[in-house]
């Protein structure tokens, strides 16, 4: 050995890739690639954490996750999306469907029921008139709506129950069947007119009601004339005499056919009975609603316009005595 080789310094660390200007050695890249940033591997296989370096020795910088290479494990380990174990659901069958349709179509018919109940007993109720009384305002058999809402006023038809014994058992209509009676009551069908009459109010309580002057009524000293409405025309307003003061909460009644009318003059015989308590007035006759010929509505005659109010109602009713070929 030389002394020149003597004296050369002993051999230094490796140097760098980047300091020789030497491209890096591919052991390196893979290791700088496999292992996180901030790690370096020591000769003895420790690992100890280290800022990550750039490749040209610039300032250390966060890990980026867009460098990681796809991962195909992660991917392959995603959870698939649960699928229902219940299997298809069954189609409703026809007989379910017809059960669903069969208990709106039951839900409907009982509310429009219960509706028309209410109708008919607070606000409007139809009837059926079996008789002619009241010829020629209504037919025979017409069907007539009620309203049982306001006040009764002088002139106007109302129906009201039979105070005793006016309807003759020869034209009483019978007794509705069960399954009529309770369409009647729901309002399905107009009330068969059993053990009810319909007239018009000639007197209200109160009233001095005279017959006949000029062949006219006499109500509160006025003349009526009645001719425009009545079955007898220009004959005497009724067949029968009477001069009556109505009691309190009472009307008198008389029909349009005058003449074969059962109504207050017919019972006058009978002291009291000629009179209607208002308690037992169901309603109010407005109109015609069948057969399709008479639709009309029923509305108070102009004739009584003129009628002042009565007097005092007396508790009793006053049924003065006439000669019988009246007054004229």
């Amino acid at each position: 050995m030389t002394d020149d080789q003597t004296r050369q310094p002993p051999p230094g660390p490796p140097e760098s890739p980047a300091a020789t200007g030497g491209p890096p050695r591919r052991g390196d890249d893979a290791g700088r690639h496999a292992a996180p940033a901030g790690t370096a591997d020591h000769a003895d296989g420790a690992t100890a954490v280290q800022p990550a370096v750039e490749a040209d020795g610039g300032s250390a910088r966060a890990p980026s996750h867009a460098a990681a290479p796809p991962d195909d494990t992660a991917a392959s380990a995603r959870p698939e999306p649960v699928r229902d174990r219940r299997g298809p659901r069954k189609k409703k069958s026809a007989l379910s469907r017809l059960l669903v349709v069969a208990r709106e179509v039951v839900i409907v018919v009982v509310v429009a029921l219960v509706a028309s109940a209410l109708l008919r007993a607070f606000v409007v109720q139809a009837f059926f008139v079996p008789s002619g009384s009241m010829l020629p305002t209504i037919q025979l058999q017409d069907r007539i709506l009620v309203s049982r809402i306001g006040g009764i006023s002088r002139g106007e038809v109302v129906v009201f129950e039979d105070p005793g014994n006016w309807i003759p058992a020869a034209e009483q209509p019978p007794p509705p069947s069960g399954v009529r009676k309770a369409l009647e009551f729901v309002g399905v069908l107009p009330a068969s007119g059993h053990e009810h009459l319909v007239k018009r109010v000639i007197g209200l309580p109160g009233d001095h009601v005279v017959c006949c002057t000029n062949n006219h009524l006499v109500i509160n000293g006025v003349q009526v004339d009645e001719s425009a409405f009545i079955k007898p025309g220009s004959h005497r307003a009724d067949n029968i005499y009477f001069d009556v003061v109505v009691p309190a909460d009472h009307i008198f009644v008389l029909g349009d056919n005058r003449y074969v009318s059962g109504d207050s003059s017919r019972h006058l015989q009978e002291g009291q009975d000629a009179f209607i308590p208002e308690s037992l007035v169901t309603g109010r006759a407005f109109a015609v609603i069948w057969p399709q010929s008479d639709i009309s509505w029923l509305h108070i005659p102009d004739a009584y316009d003129d009628v002042p109010e009565g007097q005092t109602p007396p508790k009793v009713g006053k049924i003065n005595p006439l000669p019988a070929t009246g007054s004229g």
